[in-house]
């Protein structure tokens, strides 16, 4: 790429972007011992050079960047700085990635980053990732005071603004735009500063700072609040111990909420019921949900209804395994679901809420699974093998009185084959898995968002593990 930059410059940038991608992927996926080896041969200046020459609408131009994150020399990080003060990144989850081995390793010198790269804070792009890592490096004690401190005037002000502009949006949801996706963008981009400028203001330690702390707290956006409380209370005001209490109650703050009670000294007044495993389960889950790449609020009303200790898929003992059913009252609707805590945290898409509890076991188990002899191969990429291999399976549901048989995917489950088709049986349709012996089907029709091909897989895969591990 270095030899061909005139090239690169006159190219299309989404090609540019594939290949940045293909190299970024192959670098990632090679063992670590190899990764090292590979950096080290890496001049960093050949990266600048590459870089400098991409067209203006590169895709994945960040993946270059944190290749110099990852090599963690002077030189490599001197080179990321002059970058990102020149050309920042445009999303501020970009930043975080460039940044994040950083946050996992410990050997780098902090001087070639810091404190000039602070200048890059006017970039609502990089200042929250910028700060996570200064408040890092300050937990750590890698650094004798935070790195941040002489900024902390501007620190203070621009918390002021980034309350103001959520608090603007809480009022009017359209301040941030029309469209759905501009609109959580912004939103988690406002969100992730607010949270890491009180965390860093928190950890400076200053009382000039707690006026626009106590602006924050009266925010409703639970994460901020309970950020905003934390520091509060660090700095011994008694607003913050008090709403770090209250907010144990909620679950979507509860978790940081007893973790800041009890690093400060006053957890044991938190009411024990806040700390049991069905209420840890219920707290995962609102925090998952409340996510921007989720459903970007906490839920109404959340609560477990069934918990198992089993063995679960990649877990070599027994796990105990949480479902939790969540609801989100929009006043002319509600939505609902059951998700799942515990080996891993998450609500699938599909309703899977009038499903018996042993099959939201099963399709959870068969969705966290990982294999490389499990795998799906959907109907436009069969071969000619594989549509011959699924002729039987199709014709052992007719036998079974399925009509409207049409093939959607050949799953491979091992050394077990079972093909996954949509249909009709009793004039209603359904999607449906055979592997000849067992035969699974869900209704579609009429659902808002009924199981898909590799959600009904995923039910009788999961079937079989939970089967086989726990019987």
């Amino acid at each position: 790429m270095v030899e061909q930059s005139g090239a690169i410059n006159q190219s299309d940038p989404a090609i540019i972007g594939g290949l940045l991608s293909v190299v970024h992927t192959q670098l990632l996926q090679a063992p670590i011992d190899e990764v090292a080896v590979v950096l080290a041969k890496i001049d960093p200046q050949v990266i600048y050079q590459v870089e400098s020459t991409l067209p203006d609408q590169t895709s994945n131009r960040h993946l270059l960047l944190q290749v110099l994150a990852m090599m963690r020399t002077a030189a490599s990080l001197g080179i990321l700085k002059a970058i990102l003060i020149d050309r920042p990144p445009k999303e501020w989850m970009q930043a975080a990635q460039i940044l994040s081995p950083l946050m996992q390793n410990d050997d780098w010198p902090v001087d070639a980053l810091y404190p000039d790269v602070l200048q890059c804070l006017i970039h609502p792009s990089l200042a929250a990732s910028l700060l996570d890592l200064a408040n890092y490096l300050t937990r750590k004690g890698r650094v004798d005071e935070h790195p941040a401190v002489e900024q902390l005037q501007a620190l203070n002000h621009l918390l002021g603004e980034v309350s103001g502009r959520l608090g603007s949006f809480e009022d009017n949801p359209r301040a941030f735009g029309t469209d759905v996706e501009t609109v959580q963008n912004t939103l988690g981009e406002a969100v992730a500063l607010a949270v890491s400028l009180c965390d860093a203001v928190g950890l400076i330690g200053d009382e000039s700072s707690i006026g626009k702390l106590n602006q924050t707290v009266e925010l409703r956006h639970r994460r901020v609040q309970c950020e905003a409380a934390g520091a509060l209370a660090k700095l011994g005001d008694d607003v913050g111990q008090e709403r770090l209490i209250e907010l144990a109650g909620d679950p979507a703050a509860r978790l940081r909420a007893i973790q800041y009670a009890d690093e400060l000294g006053f957890g044991d007044e938190i009411e024990e019921e806040y700390r049991t495993d069905n209420a840890n389960a219920e707290a995962e889950l609102a925090l998952w949900l409340s996510q921007p790449q989720q459903m970007g609020v906490p839920p109404t009303h959340i609560e477990v209804v069934d918990t198992r200790r089993m063995l679960w898929p990649s877990f070599e003992n027994p796990i105990d395994v949480f479902l939790v059913r969540f609801e989100y009252n929009f006043g002319d609707r509600v939505f609902s679901n059951v998700g799942i805590a515990g080996p891993t945290t998450h609500s699938l898409a599909a309703d899977v809420a009038d499903m018996s509890i042993d099959d939201i076991y099963a399709i959870y188990a068969g969705w966290h699974a990982e294999h490389s002899d499990i795998f799906t191969i959907s109907v436009d990429q069969f071969n000619e093998a594989q549509k011959r291999a699924i002729e039987p399976f199709a014709q052992h549901l007719q036998h079974l009185g399925y009509d409207d048989i049409k093939p959607e995917m050949l799953g491979f489950l091992l050394d077990e084959q079972a093909a996954i088709f949509t249909g009709t049986r009793d004039n209603t349709q359904c999607v449906v898995v055979t592997d000849g012996l067992e035969t699974i089907d869900q209704p579609i029709a009429g659902r808002q968002r009924p199981l898909g091909p590799s959600d009904i897989f995923n039910l009788y895969k999961g079937r079989k593990m939970l089967r086989t591990f726990n019987s």
